[in-house]
């Protein structure tokens, strides 16, 4: 995983970690569900939801987990 940013919450990263971890290996992290829960763990975090969604995908991808792209 590359060097992050001095304005990523380091709350935010250790939640996408402790989300994905606990994700089951064999089905895609949907990134809607991904960012309402989130969102939800990391209330009042400075980090953007853009920010957050690129954390999850880049999080996902390192530890080679299906992605769902169904935010948009």
């Amino acid at each position: 995983m590359r060097e992050l940013p001095s304005n990523v919450d380091a709350d935010a990263v250790i939640e996408v970690g402790r989300y994905l971890d606990d994700h089951a290996k064999n089905t895609a992290v949907s990134i809607s569900e991904a960012l309402r829960v989130l969102r939800r763990r990391v209330n009042g975090s400075p980090i953007s939801e853009s920010g957050l969604e690129e954390l999850i995908l880049e999080s996902a991808a390192t530890r080679h987990l299906a992605i769902l792209l169904d935010n948009h």
